[in-house]
């Protein structure tokens, strides 16, 4: 319309310095919250696992609740001419924060492996991507330190509240009444964590699977 001035969209639209090489290494690091939302509704899809659900819905009531601090505290970012909104508590640090430690957390308790020291392959990544993100809010100025620091506890402990929430809906067998519902059981929702060591189990199946299927080519 004619005489409107145009507005962008915020959502991807970071700004760094063009001689700044590694600011714009950062500029798509600070937007893994982004493809870790793509990544939970892929595996909620592909794998209709109870646990996705309750990682995913664990991770929107997180950023619910730094959207109440922000407007709660009202604090300003340190550059105003950078992103929206407030800037306390840092919501990339708190989403980051609470991923990391509910990946750490239901891979510590409830994946079992044959080579437990193998999680490690999981945990430094994703520790270190969150560290990466924290510390693209500060480089790129949309955050103070203090922002992003106390954007990381809340997403911390909002985690092992999380975490303690979602094992306490299992044991009053919640979970169970659940997946047993027609609706679900038609979708194929399902509650894997009670298998002991999955990733083994699924290999096992498959390779019955594909073993009966080639008898019958036989």
């Amino acid at each position: 319309m004619a005489g409107i001035p145009l507005t962008s969209l915020s959502l991807t639209h970071v700004q760094f310095h063009p001689q700044d090489l590694l600011g714009e290494l950062l500029a798509y690091i600070t937007l893994a919250p982004l493809a870790i939302l793509v990544f939970y509704a892929s595996v909620i899809v592909a794998r209709r696992e109870v646990s996705g659900i309750l990682f995913l819905a664990g991770q929107l009531s997180c950023e619910a609740l730094n959207a109440l601090l922000k407007e709660y505290l009202q604090v300003s970012r340190p550059n105003d001419h950078l992103g929206t909104g407030y800037g306390m508590p840092s919501s990339h640090s708190q989403f980051m924060a609470f991923f990391a430690l509910q990946v750490v957390l239901y891979t510590h308790f409830n994946i079992r492996l044959d080579h437990p020291h193998i999680k490690w392959l999981l945990y430094l990544p994703t520790l270190a991507l969150a560290a990466l993100v924290m510390y693209s809010r500060v480089h790129l100025g949309y955050h103070s330190i203090e922002q992003v620091l106390v954007g990381c506890g809340i997403g911390m402990m909002y985690s092992v509240i999380w975490f303690s929430f979602a094992e306490y809906v299992r044991q009053l067998g919640l979970i169970n009444w659940i997946i047993n519902l027609p609706l679900c059981q038609s979708i194929y929702l399902r509650d894997s964590r009670s298998i002991d060591n999955v990733a083994k189990w699924e290999y096992e199946a498959w390779k019955e699977n594909a073993l009966g299927a080639k008898k019958k080519h036989l």
